[in-house]
């Protein structure tokens, strides 16, 4: 990466995320709302991985890190269950 050359990759992010969120939320309704809940279920479980991997200096750290491992963990874990234990669609 040169000096003159932008960092884009936290924009990017920002605009592919919601995007990305909307399509699964698409896909549940029309295809399987099973595997659209599985699939938030492993984002939060990923969002987590990448909190505690990820070091503090690329990341936008409000809360602890431990708060935000917790919370994700605790949804993935609950999403999971959720998509599969319970007949949707």
């Amino acid at each position: 990466m040169t000096a003159n050359e932008p960092r884009l990759a936290a924009p990017r992010v920002a605009i592919l995320a919601p995007i990305g969120g909307l399509a699964i939320i698409v896909f549940g309704v029309f295809v399987d709302a099973q595997i659209a809940v599985l699939l938030f279920s492993a984002f939060a479980m990923a969002g987590a991985i990448a909190r505690v991997t990820a070091p503090a200096s690329r990341s936008f750290a409000v809360r602890s890190r431990a708060v935000d491992v917790a919370v994700l963990g605790l949804l993935g874990i609950a999403l999971l269950l959720l998509g599969l234990t319970t007949p949707l669609g």
